[in-house]
């Protein structure tokens, strides 16, 4: 499953993540991955949400420097499968 995502629902989802690792329930390991046009921007898998936020404004940064118009079609994807997304 991949989805797109706001802040909002991450900070949601990484409480009930942390309440259930706390009452034991197992849950798959969630990923970030940084994307450009729907492709993966860099080939670095997420752990954490402000690790790719970090890359994610830094990319965004760059191709404006540029004068790149793709500097708006850059998303952090979540998901389970982070090899899915190429």
């Amino acid at each position: 499953m991949v989805k797109e995502i706001n802040l909002d629902h991450s900070q949601k989802i990484n409480t009930i993540k942390i309440m259930n690792q706390s009452i034991g329930i197992a849950s798959n390991p969630i990923f970030y991955v940084v994307t450009r046009n729907g492709r993966r921007a860099w080939h670095k898998n997420y752990w954490t949400i402000a690790e790719a936020q970090e890359h994610a404004e830094s990319l965004v940064q760059t191709l404006k420097n540029f004068k790149d118009p793709d500097y708006n079609k850059v998303v952090i994807m979540e998901t389970e499968d982070p090899d899915s997304i190429k």
